[in-house]
């Protein structure tokens, strides 16, 4: 579709593309972006059709030290703070099956047989990643390939990856090939920014998303340091006008209620807009506020007791704070709380 605007990205893809076979029915399609039935905006790094299977891959360029298991992956990289995520395949395989269903859809997919089904793949793609997930924290996660190892490449040319269905059914051939490609084009599956900028912010980094709902990351416009948190309620496609006014009418009473909450441990709403996608609220944002989940399974044991009883002390506040005012948190867990280090008052 086009090329990636990040040289890390670009050069994995150059890696791919400089022993990608030549032949049918091989295809490959690289960063594009869909809309996906439920009104979710997926970016995707690379698709690519063998005879083997689809394979929706996610690209991971971070070289360093990666460690952790099913949930979480920590990288460590020299000169950067140690950064832990949620495992990008549970994105990646949540992507692969929205785009199945929205090709499926389509009017070649409908007429000549469906559309086979699509693994997701994670590419680790640093040259020398020192590599420590085990067992199935590393289950369809791919190396480069080597003389002696077998990665990204021995899974598109020969299925060989860990983690996949060893059995497979579906038809991955010529015709096969035809139809998804044709149902990429009805799908009208292509580079776009019309939808990535909400009000004045353009959407940047996919931050969390839940049942009905996506967080960004999103930089100002014109004011390039100015970043904000922006939450997109997405309507489904094919919803009746009643199903986007209920959605339009929780959105307002969470952007409301947002304003009776003004307190130092809750997110302040800073906006709300109508999207093209559905209800908007903008938040503000700090890029260093890490996920508490993530703080833990970082610098969990190395925490101090007193330290341990402030993070349980604040939270606690915010909840107290809450419940006078008739607002139930059923959501709370440490993925919905964000940590930051203040210089002068600590966690």
């Amino acid at each position: 579709m086009t090329e990636s605007s990040f040289p890390w990205e670009r050069e994995a893809l150059e890696f791919v593309r400089d022993q990608f076979p030549s032949n049918e029915p091989y295809r490959a399609w690289a960063n594009f972006e869909f809309i996906g039935d439920d009104g979710s905006i997926n970016e995707v790094d690379l698709l690519v059709f063998t005879p083997q299977g689809i394979f929706l891959i996610e690209i991971k360029s971070r070289p360093g030290r990666l460690c952790g298991d099913v949930g979480t992956w920590t990288w460590e990289t020299q000169g950067k703070p140690p950064a832990t995520v949620d495992n990008p395949l549970f994105l990646a395989n949540s992507k692969a099956k929205k785009l199945r269903s929205l090709l499926s859809r389509q009017k070649a997919a409908k007429n000549k047989g469906g559309v086979p089904w699509i693994d997701a793949v994670v590419f680790c793609s640093a040259e020398d990643l020192k590599f420590e997930l085990q067992g199935t924290a590393a289950n369809c996660v791919r190396l480069r390939d080597t003389e002696t190892r077998s990665g990204i490449m021995g899974t598109i040319r020969r299925r060989e990856c860990p983690g996949l269905r060893d059995k497979v059914s579906d038809r991955y051939d010529r015709p096969a090939a035809k139809i998804v490609a044709q149902a990429m084009e009805q799908a009208g599956i292509r580079q776009s920014q019309k939808s990535r900028k909400v009000s004045d912010y353009l959407l940047e980094n996919l931050i969390d998303e839940g049942p009905g709902y996506q967080d960004w990351q999103a930089t100002h416009s014109t004011l390039k340091n100015v970043r904000r948190r922006v939450r997109i309620y997405n309507v489904r496609t094919g919803a009746g006008q009643d199903e986007r006014d209920t959605i339009a009418r929780a959105a307002r009473r969470e952007a409301e209620l947002l304003e009776t909450l003004q307190h130092p441990g809750i997110l302040r709403r800073e906006g709300f807009t109508e999207h093209e996608l559905g209800p908007a609220l903008i938040f503000e944002h700090d890029p260093m506020a890490v996920r508490l989940d993530h703080y833990l399974a970082s610098r969990g044991d190395s925490l101090s007791m007193a330290e341990r009883v402030n993070l349980m002390r604040q939270t606690a506040d915010v909840v107290r704070f809450t419940h006078p005012k008739r607002v139930v948190h059923r959501s709370l867990a440490p993925q919905s709380i964000l940590v930051y280090t203040d210089a002068e008052k600590g966690v």
